[in-house]
């Protein structure tokens, strides 16, 4: 019950503090932002829409996940089949 809550605060704190660090010479507030969207995804349908046009602008990003799906915990593997690139958007 308090995990999908937690998942989103933590998310949402994530993206924001991903994208203020962003800029920095080390790439770590891409490594926040990228976690962030991952845990606010399966949550907010405008997420999915985000990280479906990530991975079909970026075909090499779609092939990671992929290639990765098995290593990742259901949450995040129910997100990648949700927002692979020829799924059909959430509603």
């Amino acid at each position: 019950m308090l995990l999908p809550i937690f998942h989103q605060v933590l998310g949402g704190v994530l993206v924001v503090v991903g994208a203020i660090l962003t800029p920095t010479p080390v790439p770590i507030g891409l490594i926040l932002l990228t976690i962030g969207l991952a845990l606010l995804a399966p949550y907010a349908p405008p997420v999915q829409a985000l990280v479906r046009a990530i991975r079909t602008r970026w075909p090499n990003v779609d092939r990671a996940l992929r290639r990765h799906h098995g290593k990742f915990p259901p949450i995040i593997k129910k997100t990648i089949d949700r927002t692979h690139p020829d799924a059909a958007p959430a509603e």
